[in-house]
């Protein structure tokens, strides 16, 4: 097999999965772009939740051996503040319910080889009644999130509503800080190289609790206070925010939030001001309530640290409805060491975990899903067995590089784990064991999806659409959880602008989409907030663009765009910025504005883009045009996994070309093919004929060996 394309990077040493015995600890852990590195081993970021809490002691070693028997070198479980507090500051970790010993459940976990993520909240959600937290907690109303009446703001949640903590509360960060110095006085000194804890997470799931919606939270006192400082030193002065905000602020308390969406579209007389002009409080209030969630989990860092719970990475994990959710990704992981994303998808759902593995593997460090459904509370979307896999099939087929199985190990409120409550496998676990073998076979966590081109999200569009969504407690999230776009419950006014960008901006993206995938060229989703440096790994950018641009972004675009790489915007130049004022913006030079008003303008531009830069298309070609397909390389460029995927419900026939670089210069050079999950083996020469189920998809092998069985006998698959 021909290398596909030279690579400077150096390829890296693999472990076995699941060591007998913890290795020696001679140094520390570590992210890397692969995975985790332990010591002087790099694993795969494979790990299975357990529950030990949920679980009879008896059962905790036989179910830890069957999370090794998967191929898992990481078991991941929380600490619940609620299960452990007995009493103000009293807590019971194993001294009456011998099932609370945190302690035994890590030390048994370094005893057999396994390695620790732990994760003690102090929201942990989990289905828990109050997500993990002590009753009086919830029920103090010093802790609580406030509504714009500075009612509390309660969650309609499964089992029980609640009132949910304010992220601002200086109780509630007081409260934190006694629970995580409880949970460190018993593991601290099991934190790796002393013990086998490697991995601790800060907080779970920061979206507002999914009471996320605008106007909905936080005007909780602490947050004003905090709203008031942030608006200061964005403008870098009072007089300064006054004019942005178009307001007279004789004061600091003057600054309030605003309660609603309150910016109509009327008809304007001639010198009035347009609507627009009133924006400015809003997108501020857009990104002050990203602000106080990174912030938040800050703070939660800092207090874990203090407790002596620090030594090892740090990590995060975000709900369904990242793009429409007041956080930034990005500005989380200058907090925490590494963000990912949860998935709990069905399989008609493929677009949707495409969209978010695209957006995951172009914005984070390192693309991992810490709960990857398998299965699902009773009260969530049904999901199947083969639902859950398929989801965690196609989102490793578009870069996810690491995930926690969630649940490995069956508890209460939950169904669908491939391990019962006694530790016993059920049927479905031998499926998962194929498809983690499979992954540490082909040292999937080292491979490399080349995606040359990447579609900006730029964070001021973003914000604009949250502030104009009409729906009110039913939040962005909810509607993009549910299959919807992130844009589909936002106002379609023009607010003054040209058109609405909140709706505009999303509808390009999508059509570039579509248009990279109909003309086979890999491509990624990249927040906008991701800054320069990861910017510039790609050879082409494009960009929505529109009256209003950060300036900051925009002159980052432009100079990447001076410096020689493909710059794709439009429609429009912008004249306005993020404080919506008149500002003279820099044209980028040699970059390309297109107008998109159609699918087929999009499709034009790519075409245009392919003929000056034929090296972004893949060189392996899927027929008919709906089956979607991935290749994923080693750092000599040589393709060694390959994913075909059916999405659609009919089952069908797929032709798979090899072309450009990859098309075989005679007869003699097929690529021998192995279906990992069935073990079929098959030819690949210059084409080949893939029976596909309804949504279903294969990942395929590839080896550099001869083939070992002719032609004939290999040569189709069925």
């Amino acid at each position: 097999m021909k290398p596909r394309r030279p690579s400077a990077r150096s390829p890296v040493a693999r472990a076995p999965r699941a060591p007998s015995s913890l290795p020696p600890r001679p140094a520390k852990v570590a992210i890397t772009r692969h995975g985790l590195r332990v010591g002087e081993r790099e694993i795969p970021l494979h790990a299975g939740s357990m529950h030990y809490f949920r679980l009879e002691r008896e059962a905790w070693r036989p179910a830890m051996r069957e999370l090794q028997n998967l191929g898992l070198p990481i078991v991941e479980t929380y600490v619940p503040w609620q299960v452990h507090e007995v009493g103000p500051g009293n807590y019971d970790f194993g001294r009456v319910d011998p099932r609370k010993d945190l302690r035994a459940f890590v030390e048994l976990a370094g005893e057999l080889g396994l390695y620790v993520f732990l994760r003690p909240g102090p929201h942990i959600n989990s289905e828990m009644t109050w997500f993990g937290l002590p009753e009086r907690i919830v029920y103090d109303k010093a802790c609580q999130a406030r509504s714009p009446s500075q009612g509390p703001v309660v969650l309609g949640f499964p089992p029980r509503m609640f009132p949910v903590p304010s992220y601002a509360s200086r109780t509630y960060f007081a409260e934190v800080a006694r629970w995580y110095e409880a949970v460190a006085h018993e593991v601290r000194d099991l934190i790796y190289p002393k013990g086998p804890i490697v991995l601790l997470q800060v907080d779970n799931e920061a979206s507002y609790y999914f009471r996320d919606a605008p106007y909905d939270q936080d005007y909780h006192p602490d947050a004003i206070e905090k709203l008031r400082d942030w608006v200061i030193a964005k403008h870098g002065s009072l007089e300064e925010a006054a004019r942005a905000h178009r307001a007279s602020y004789a004061k600091r308390e003057d600054i309030a939030a605003p309660t609603r969406f309150d910016v109509s579209d009327e008809e304007l007389e001639e010198g009035e001001t347009p609507p627009y002009d009133r924006l400015a409080l809003h997108l501020d209030w857009a990104a002050f309530r990203e602000d106080l969630i990174t912030g938040a989990i800050r703070e939660f860092k800092a207090l874990l640290e203090a407790a002596g719970l620090t030594g090892v990475p740090t990590t995060h994990n975000l709900p369904l409805g990242e793009i429409s959710s007041p956080t930034s990704l990005p500005d989380l992981e200058e907090v925490v060491d590494l963000v990912g994303l949860d998935y709990y998808h069905a399989r008609r759902e493929h677009r949707v975990v495409k969209r978010r593995t695209l957006y995951l593997a172009g914005t984070s460090r390192l693309p991992i899903a810490p709960e990857m459904g398998v299965g699902a509370p009773p009260w969530f979307t049904p999901l199947s067995h083969e639902d859950s896999l398929y989801c965690a099939m196609v989102a490793s087929a578009y870069g996810l590089r690491g995930m926690c199985l969630y649940m490995a190990v069956d508890r209460d409120r939950w169904y669908g784990a491939p391990i019962d409550a006694m530790g016993n496998p059920r049927l479905e676990a031998a499926s998962w064991k194929r498809f983690l073998g499979a992954l540490d076979a082909t040292s999937f966590h080292t491979l490399t999806r080349r995606t040359p081109v990447a579609i900006v999200l730029p964070r001021e569009h973003m914000r604009l659409s949250r502030a104009t969504h009409l729906l009110g407690p039913i939040t962005p999230v909810t509607v993009e959880a549910v299959g919807m776009s992130p844009v589909e419950a936002c106002s379609e006014a023009d607010l003054g602008f040209d058109g609405p960008i909140q709706v505009l901006w999303w509808k390009m993206v999508a059509r570039f989409a579509e248009a990279l995938t109909a003309r086979n060229v890999p491509y990624v989703l990249v927040d906008g907030d991701v800054g320069e440096p990861r910017l510039r790994a790609y050879r082409a950018l494009i960009v929505p663009s529109y009256e209003v641009a950060s300036r900051e972004h925009w002159r980052t675009l432009t100079q990447i765009a001076a410096d020689g790489a493909h710059v794709i915007f439009g429609p429009a130049m912008p004249r306005l910025d993020e404080t919506l004022t008149p500002r003279p913006f820099e044209v980028p030079r040699g970059a390309t504005r297109v107008l998109v008003d159609r699918d087929e303008d999009a499709l034009a531009a790519i075409d245009a883009l392919l003929e000056e830069m034929p090296e972004l298309g893949l060189d392996l070609v899927a027929e008919p045009a709906h089956v979607e397909l991935t290749v994923h390389e080693n750092d000599a460029g040589e393709p060694r996994v390959i994913f075909v995927m059916n999405p659609a419900k009919e089952p069908v026939v797929a032709t798979i070309t090899r072309v450009g670089a990859w098309a075989p210069d005679g007869p003699d050079e097929p690529w021998l093919l192995e279906d990992v999950m069935t073990g079929q083996s098959f030819a690949l020469e210059a084409a080949l004929e893939l029976t596909l189920a309804g949504g279903s998809l294969r990942m395929l092998r590839v080896s550099s060996a001869p083939l070992a069985a002719s032609r004939d006998e290999v040569g189709r698959a069925g």
